[in-house]
Parts: C-alpha cells; structure tokens; sequence
C-alpha cells in the first residue's frame, strides 16, 4: 500500500473497533496486500526482528556505503521487536543496533530514523537523538571513549535542494571551516527518499545496493511487479515481511507514543500556529507570548516565509 492507502486502512481498522466489529477478520480480507513499508509501526517490526537481522544488516551497509571488511557483519538488537507487544519501547530511538569489531576497533552504534513531514524541528531531533546516544556511551566517572555511531535517516522532503546538491545520499560529520574532519566517529547519514525518485533520471544508471534497496521498497509499497528483485534472497524475505498477514490487528492499532514524540507533536501544531499569526501580521513578541514559543524560534520561522515568498 502507498502511504495514504495505508493510512486509510488503519482509520478503517480503528473505526471498526469503536463498532464491535471483528478486527482480525478485516486485516484476514486483507492479509495479501502490502503494508507501507515506511511507517513506524511496520519498519519496526520488520527490521527490529531477531529473524530479520540479515535483512537488516544488508540495509545498513548499503545505507552506510559498507563494503568488504568495513561492513558491519553480526549486529545485536538493543530493543527488538517483541512479538505480541504493541511494538513501542521508551528506549530511543525506536530502531538500534550494536556491532563488535575484531581487536581493538571501537563497536558500532547504528540507528535508522524516518522522517515524512517538512518539519523545522526535525534535524533539532535528529540532533538530540545523536547527543542522546553519544552520552549513552560514556559510563559515569570514566573517560568519554567513544564508539562510532551511524544515524541514517530516511527523508521524504529534501535535506538540500536539487540545485545545491544532486545527491541523494549524505555524510554529516563534524567538520571545520575548511571542511577538514575533525571527528571521525560520529556520522548522520541523510537518504533522501523523495529526491531519488523525483530525479529518477538522472539516477537511472545508479545500480548501487542502497538504489537497489530504494527501488525494491517502493516497488512493494506501490504492490507493482517485483520480479526485478525477486531472485536476490534478501528482498525475497523483504517481500514476505511486508504482507499483511504478517501484523496483527492490535498491533495496527497501536497509537501510543513516546513523550518526546508527544512534545514534537504538540510543537510542531504550536509552529502551525505561529506561522499563520506570521502572515496575518503579528508581532513575534506577541506570538512567542500567546504560542510559548522561544522568540529567536519565531523570528527563524519569519525567515523561513520571507525566503519562501523570494
């Protein structure tokens, strides 16, 4: 199902529970066609599986552009998908692994993020989400040694616009002002969803593993013919994995949240708000009073509009 099908499904699901009616027999009805692979509640079921790590894996290193001995090889589920749980761990993020090196090479921390919204608070989180996991490492009164950490974030709005950059995939690190590294162990890789096949194009000839990967997922969400993929084993389990039968009513049901995406739920419909008293004229000090919104946060949603509107 695409994102919207998918989504109309699960209101249905819901409005038939408030009814009395027999849920699981509306998901049976259904149970050949595919989820929206995307959607937090089935990417963390499928790729936080014990029995899909090799699914997992193969995402990973074509994310992170892993190849030979830099691959990651045998990742362990920090909290991993539970069957018959709602699926949903205060842990943060939803999705992490560790992977031990051989000798003396510090383990690897790799977490997968989605993001669908144009949201200005967005790379704030993926921020948190990094300085979260980063202190998570250090053990109290002992020296900050640091494990490599991999963020990889899937957007479906543009990180960079198709004029500044023609990439779809990027390597954030810490950088100074001559683009010199300056610290090597931590990365927020960006793929840029909606970019790939925006420019479809241009990358028509990219036959790299993560292209590959992009392609085969969209190819399931839009339930179109995969024979292109079929003879690659790890998209067979793939193909199998995002089959409605696969997810039970209760879990599909599922809406709780955890509290930092309850605050970014609520800050994001308080910038809804913001914006709309910024065009009809309001002062940002007016705003920032009526909204709690910080002011300097106003006066950045100002810019965002005045450039907009250039």
């Amino acid at each position: 199902m695409t994102r919207e099908e998918f989504a109309q499904f699960l209101v249905m699901l819901k409005d038939a529970n408030k009814k009395g009616m027999d849920t699981d027999a509306l998901v049976k009805a259904h149970e050949n066609r595919n989820v929206y692979f995307y959607s937090d509640i089935c990417i963390k079921k499928i790729l936080a599986s014990e029995k899909n790590i090799a699914l997992t894996t193969d995402l990973i290193n074509a994310a992170l552009n892993l190849i030979g001995a830099d691959r990651v090889m045998h990742p362990k589920l920090v909290n991993p998908f539970v069957p018959g749980s709602f699926g949903y761990r205060n842990a943060e993020p939803d999705l992490l692994l560790i992977n031990e090196r051989d000798g003396n090479a510090p383990r690897d921390r790799i977490s997968i993020e989605v993001q669908h919204e144009a949201d200005t608070i967005y790379r704030n989180r993926v921020v948190l989400y990094v300085s979260r996991l980063v202190s998570n490492m250090v053990k109290k009164n002992e020296p900050a040694v640091l494990e490599n950490l991999n963020l990889i974030s899937f957007q479906f709005t543009d990180a960079y616009p198709w004029n500044v950059s023609h990439n779809y995939r990027h390597s954030v690190q810490l950088r100074d002002q001559e683009h010199l590294l300056y610290f090597d162990k931590q990365t927020i890789t960006i793929v840029e969803v909606n970019k790939f096949f925006k420019h479809a194009d241009v990358f028509a000839d990219d036959s790299s593993r993560l292209a590959r990967w992009l392609r085969a997922i969209d190819t399931l969400n839009r339930e179109a013919d995969f024979s292109d993929f079929a003879a690659d084993p790890v998209f067979k389990i793939l193909q199998n994995e995002v089959k409605l039968c696969n997810f039970s009513s209760r879990y599909l049901m599922t809406d709780e949240m955890k509290s930092i995406d309850r605050a970014t739920e609520i800050f994001r419909e308080k910038t809804k708000i913001a914006k709309n008293m910024l065009l009809d004229g309001d002062s940002v000090e007016k705003i920032a009073r009526n909204t709690g919104i910080p002011p300097y946060w106003v006066r950045d949603l100002q810019k965002e509009i005045e450039q907009a509107e250039d």
